[in-house]
């Protein structure tokens, strides 16, 4: 597929290379040559341009009210050519900025005719076919002109807390198509002559639950390009269009530069990632596959969806959302060092999509929990491929930017509407998840509750702000000890948190996530994942016996009351004053085998909380004795030979320590290298050969099954929630019994090649 046209009934919009767009329509391309910028002037305006995207992220906080913006910063701002190669991305939730340029490109394409896009014109979209995550992300894309020309593009996209659908929230995990849903409107013109269009502004607002709260967003994204637009005409003013517009090239030019640089010590070869999705809506108990396939040739990254399963339910991607959460990652591992600019490496990214799959689905399928199930899919899925494509190199510096999954693999929506101690509506999504757990890095363990990288600024409000706008009384929010996933390096704790209504009588919940019935924070390298979602309602509890009794429960389990594990896809769900909501969130998975982890560092983990002595017994193979709060090592070496024993099934084990250096292969990590000479894979644990690099290293490993739960101490029980049998998987060297990597594998699939090199 190399274009589909998105004519509102069928395919998501793709571009093409070559856009066709009105002659009327006049670009602004006059620029300083590459060569003649003064390197002055160069830095000087750059970061001005970095600045001015960061004013416009901080002019829409400040002017909005809805704690979803202001306390969460769900949002992101960018700045664009002319012809929609994005210069920056904002530091806010960074894959709104990955589809920006494919809107652009859109309204280029088919708003430059009719109705025309004149100086003073802002457009909104909040179309997933054409190019947002779902209905609720809501994309403002502001022209500027310069001598009557097109100059550049200011955009944002804000998370809408409702714009319609079934649902108060506009999440709707019991739809079936998009009718179900809120209203998606490709580009509109919403802001003409520098003033707001009552009709179409009435015409967003009518299906809102919260119409005031949705239009103060809607009018703090407007106040935000007019913000940007106004620093950069002043920029203009200052330097020179052809000066800035120069900038601005070279800005691309030198992204391109050192991301060539990057990839050019990366082999050729193939890099492929799955995971499984839960329940595709409210009552279904299927698994479905999700899979992304990159491919490396010469100076060319291609990114396809073959291998996933077909758009079911409210599980789906658009292009964009899938396109965006790949770009989001590539610009976290390898464009970081450009501030962000990731337009000028794009210019050697592909993306092939399949349609009607989960990661590309056609119009009418849902698409409300896009945001946070299906661009998290992709995330998900490009974190592995990217970060093994770059280890493929054997280059330290390459490695050391990657690192493990990071929590909210799947980002556990919770729902709030009802009436508040007013008595007036109010409706909010609990965001105290973006406090989660970074993944582990090759070098060095993840953050507990440390944010995720994909939102840098992103925050969580205080607990007393939620209870200050929301009528909520919380009983704890806290870190998890054992969520995040074991490895060399330990994966970030992610957290907990228990709340009951405080002065209104009940509050009515949804749920919509995925990654409850098996992770979705997937191990890197060997390492284990991160633990599932989980939502739980203790139902009649005595939890205001407690409060009466000054007593504030610290852990859900000290309640009394029957206890509910809530399915990732519930509607209508009623809380009563003495129901208590319980949610904890995937924390940051880990990298390589828990058995190389240092057990010094396991003994302070157990001695800060970080993990319990069961973790470290089960998951990392070290024996803690209780009397003198210490590491035993003597008896921790047996445990740890008694486990690859087992993994190989025989008591003979070569020995580990290898020195792979001495012997000139690509060391891909510990338990994995590459020996160009004899074209083959061979442990880098202990030296052993392993088999025909033509082939997937995993022919060549011990495999062991393991249920889903044996990876993470909190994963509950899978078959709650789906029919569908799921293992994770161990696959060691059979000479030493290193585990190389880790997967879970569904019944009906087989091993993924997940590394195969030219």
């Amino acid at each position: 597929m190399t274009r589909a046209i998105m004519d509102g009934r069928t395919h998501c919009y793709v571009p093409s290379d070559t856009l066709t767009i009105s002659p009327r329509l006049r670009f602004h391309r006059d620029a300083i040559p590459l060569g003649e910028i003064n390197p002055i002037d160069f830095e000087v305006i750059r970061y001005q341009l970095w600045s001015i995207n960061e004013e416009h992220g901080e002019t829409i906080a400040k002017i909005s009210g809805s704690p979803i913006t202001k306390y969460t910063m769900d949002f992101n701002p960018s700045i664009l050519t002319e012809d929609g190669e994005i210069i920056y991305y904002g530091p806010y939730v960074q894959w709104f900025s990955g589809m920006s340029d494919v809107v652009v490109k859109w309204i280029l394409e088919n708003r430059s005719d009719n109705p025309g896009i004149e100086d003073g014109d802002m457009f909104l979209s909040n179309d997933p076919w054409v190019g947002t995550t779902h209905q609720q992300d809501v994309g403002l894309f502001c022209p500027v002109f310069v001598d009557g020309a097109l100059f550049a593009w200011v955009t944002n996209a804000v998370h809408q807390y409702d714009v319609g659908g079934i649902s108060a929230g506009s999440f709707v995990p019991q739809a079936h198509s998009v009718f179900d849903e809120a209203t998606p409107h490709p580009p509109i013109k919403i802001v003409d002559q520098n003033g707001i269009r009552a009709d179409v502004e009435e015409l967003y607002l009518r299906h809102s639950r919260l119409p005031n709260l949705v239009r103060l967003d809607l009018h703090a994204a407007i106040a935000g390009n007019e913000a940007a637009k106004r620093r950069l005409l002043q920029l203009v003013d200052r330097y020179g269009a052809a000066k800035v517009k120069g900038v601005m090239r070279k800005i691309l030019y030198n992204g391109e530069q050192a991301f060539l640089e990057k990839l050019r010590q990366i082999p050729d070869g193939t890099w492929r990632e799955r995971a499984y999705l839960d329940v595709a809506r409210e009552g279904d108990r299927g698994l479905y596959r999700i899979q992304l396939n990159l491919t490396k040739q010469g100076d060319e990254l291609i990114f396809d969806n073959e291998g996933t399963d077909p758009q079911i339910g409210v599980l789906n991607a658009s292009f964009a959302a899938w396109r965006g959460g790949i770009l989001t990652v590539l610009n976290a591992f390898m464009t970081y060092d450009q501030l962000w600019s990731i337009g000028g490496a794009s210019r050697h990214v592909k993306f092939r999509p399949t349609p009607g799959l989960l990661s590309c689905a056609d119009y009418p399928a849902s698409m409300s929990c896009g945001g946070t199930i299906g661009a998290y899919g992709a995330i998900i899925l490009a974190n592995n491929c990217i970060a093994k494509m770059m280890a493929s190199s054997g280059v330290e510096n390459l490695k050391r930017d990657i690192m493990a999954n990071e929590a909210n693999s799947m980002w556990p929506i919770t729902q709030l509407s009802g009436f508040d101690r007013e008595g007036q509506p109010f409706g909010s999504a609990i965001l105290d998840p973006m406090i989660g757990g970074l993944g582990a890095f090759t070098f060095r363990d993840g953050i507990d509750t440390g944010g995720m990288y994909l939102v840098p600024k992103g925050r969580a409000a205080n607990v007393e702000q939620n209870e200050l706008h929301f009528p909520v009384l919380y009983l704890y929010r806290k870190e998890l000890s054992d969520s995040g996933g074991a490895g060399k390096f330990r994966g970030g704790n992610g957290g907990e948190l228990a709340f009951v209504p405080h002065k209104t009588n009940r509050i009515i919940q949804d749920t919509a996530t995925s990654g409850q019935a098996v992770p979705t924070g997937l191990g890197l390298f060997g390492g284990n994942p991160a633990c599932t979602n989980e939502y739980y309602m203790i139902f009649e509890s005595d939890v205001w016996e407690r409060f009466r009794s000054q007593t504030i429960p610290t852990d859900w389990r000290e309640l009394n009351g029957r206890v509910e594990r809530l399915s990732p896809k519930r509607a209508n769900i009623q809380q009563s004053m003495s129901d208590v909501y319980v949610l904890h969130w995937s924390a940051g998975a880990g990298y390589g085998d828990p058995l190389l982890r240092d057990p010094e560092m396991v003994g302070r983990d157990i001695q800060n909380g970080a993990i319990s002595q069961d973790a470290a017994w089960r998951l990392y193979g070290v024996v803690w004795d209780p009397e003198l709060q210490s590491v035993d090592l003597e008896a921790t070496k047996v445990r740890r030979r008694t486990i690859r024993q087992e993994r190989i099934g025989r008591p003979d084990l070569r020995e580990t320590g290898y020195d792979s250096a001495d012997q000139h292969w690509t060391v891909i990590h510990d338990m994995l290298a590459v020996d160009r000479d004899q074209n083959a894979w061979v442990c880098a644990g202990c030296g052993a050969a392993l088999g025909a690099l033509t082939k997937p290293y995993k022919e060549f490993t011990k495999s062991i099954m393991h249920g889903v739960q044996d990876s993470n101490l909190l994963i509950g029980d899978p078959n709650d929630f789906v029919d569908v049998l799921v293992s994770w998987v161990e696959y060691c060297c059979p000479s030493c019994g290193g585990r190389i990597e880790t997967e879970l594998l569904r019944a009906d699939d087989e091993p993924l090649w997940d590394i195969e090199l030219r």
